[in-house]
């Protein structure tokens, strides 16, 4: 009986530790799934965040993205993905190893500036030269070097890779331009020298040719004549002119221009008595092969005094003087000012300076007001000069500042008798602007300026009235397309007339092509 009670325990003993073992071993295999996750979805989301315009933001990318993401690769075993997930996964991984070893490094302007970047032991023994290697070999594929980034804008495109992905991303990057170009007026075929240095892996350039006219859809190109594209070996970080589709001080060059409207609605209330303007700008610049840029500016304007309603001017009506429980109303509408304007860079070594100047002629007749209407706008010649100066703070982050000298309501020949104003106005603004994308912006700005006022009667002056404003925004810039900006600006008033409040809305849009 003992023996039999002997011989069940060790049955049920060798039971359990198989149970055990099969316990731990399933355990093992969790874990190494969860690293692989883990992996997959940490370099996805550095990817998501920080890759822009087939540019690395290595600035901003968060440290502990990059140390939980090493600590994943360190918790993978190969051997347990499927092979046919094996490729991708390393491809995924010798790509973030290069973006790693860059931010350690970062600012740098080529990774030659890393000693042995290739060539240095950096995942289970391999170096980035070694990796690539077993990359490409062993699965067969030399086309796979067009899945691997090195850190440089000559480099292929930076994809998520999947084993689904893998022959479509390869055909996306044969596309790009410093990959491959084809001049049918040549017979050229013209190729990253990423043929030329794995050439072994290639074959011959008949099989090259062969391959490229199967995936891009091109008819034969056996009688083209191959050649190699020089490789940019200069980092592939993000840069202000890679997340910025437009800046203030950046001109247009030849064939480039922009068609501008914006629209600014100015209220201010006396003490009561409400005054309301609708400005809209309409803006043509064109672009030349110089540093020089010309257009030409329409203003219309339309203005509503004494009614009613906060956007009473939006009615765009002409009505003559009434009077209504002791308030006179009025409202104007047409165009009041067009012009030419020029904009051009003063200093060649200095792009984030430039320099405006307009001039307004007016075709609305009487527009400071007459018998019958009140005031609209400026009768006479209005000169505009402004410099604009740009500093880049940091990558998402700009400073601009606006600094103007404006003459207006130019008048010449005066009659003797009669009176007549002009003004000169010198506003300066500041803008601070966070760029968290390339569709968004979003700014402050502070605005203040003084306005000496002189009063003529003839050609002679009588007195002159010295007055200032400010103003402090917000705003919002959104790209729908790389060609097309939204924007919307308000902005609070403080006058130095006794009673005043005031404020702007303001919309624009902007069509441009550099």
């Amino acid at each position: 009986m003992l023996q039999f009670y002997n011989h069940e325990l060790n049955y049920l003993c060798a039971i359990m530790s198989r149970i055990i073992g099969i316990i731990f071993i399933l355990g093992l295999f969790a874990i190494n799934l969860n690293g692989q996750s883990d992996f997959l979805d940490n370099y996805k989301t550095l990817l998501d965040q920080y890759y822009i315009n087939d540019r690395i933001d290595y600035e901003n990318i968060r440290p502990d993205l990059i140390d939980n993401t090493s600590k994943a690769i360190e918790d993978t075993e190969l051997s347990s993905l499927p092979s046919s997930e094996q490729v991708a996964y390393l491809i995924n991984i010798y790509n973030f190893l290069v973006i790693k070893k860059i931010k350690e490094r970062y600012p740098i302007t080529s990774v030659a500036a890393i000693p042995d970047f290739f060539t240095k032991e950096i995942f289970q023994g391999l170096s980035l030269n070694q990796l690539e290697k077993r990359i490409c070999t062993e699965y067969g594929n030399p086309y796979l070097h067009f899945l691997l980034n090195c850190g440089a804008k000559g480099c292929p495109p930076l994809p998520f890779v999947t084993s689904q992905n893998m022959d479509e991303l390869i055909g996306d990057a044969l596309q790009k331009d410093h990959i491959v170009q084809i001049k049918k007026s040549k017979q050229e075929v013209l190729l990253s020298k990423i043929f030329y240095w794995n050439a072994k892996d290639f074959g011959p350039d008949q099989e090259i040719k062969k391959h490229l006219s199967e995936i891009l859809l091109i008819s034969d190109l056996a009688d083209y004549n191959i050649d190699y594209l020089d490789y940019d070996w200069s980092i592939n970080g993000l840069t202000g002119d890679d997340i910025l589709l437009f800046y203030p001080t950046k001109l247009y060059g030849k064939g480039g221009g922009e068609v501008k409207i914006f629209n600014n609605y100015y209220t201010q209330s006396d003490n009561g008595l409400r005054s309301n303007f609708f400005s809209s700008f309409i803006q043509v610049l064109i672009g030349t092969d110089k540093n020089l840029n010309f257009g030409f500016d329409l203003k219309l304007r339309s203005v509503d005094q004494g009614k009613d309603g906060l956007f009473s001017a939006l009615s765009f009506s002409t009505d003559s003087f009434s009077e209504n429980d002791g308030v006179q109303s009025f409202a104007r509408a047409g165009i009041s000012a067009l012009g030419p304007r020029i904009r051009y860079e003063p200093f060649k070594d200095k792009p984030n300076i430039n320099f405006l100047h307009a001039i307004y002629f007016v075709p609305m007749s009487d527009a400071q007001g007459n018998d019958d209407y009140g005031y609209a706008d400026f009768g006479h010649l209005q000169i505009f000069n402004n410099a604009f100066i740009e500093k880049e703070l940091s990558l998402k982050r700009r400073l601009f500042f606006d600094i103007g000298a404006h003459i207006e309501n130019v008048r010449f020949g005066i009659p003797s008798g009669e009176n007549h104003f002009m003004q000169l106005q010198f506003p300066v603004t500041m803008i601070y602007s966070y760029i968290p994308s390339t569709q968004w912006t979003y700014y402050g700005l502070a605005n203040a300026a003084l306005k000496p006022v002189f009063n003529y009667n003839g050609n002679a002056i009588t007195n002159t009235d010295i007055s200032g404003y400010a103003q402090l925004g917000a705003g919002v810039k959104y790209y729908v397309f790389d060609f097309l900006e939204l924007e919307a600006v308000y902005t609070y008033f403080f006058d130095t007339t006794p009673g005043r409040q005031a404020h702007t809305f303001n919309l624009g849009m902007r069509l441009f092509r550099f």
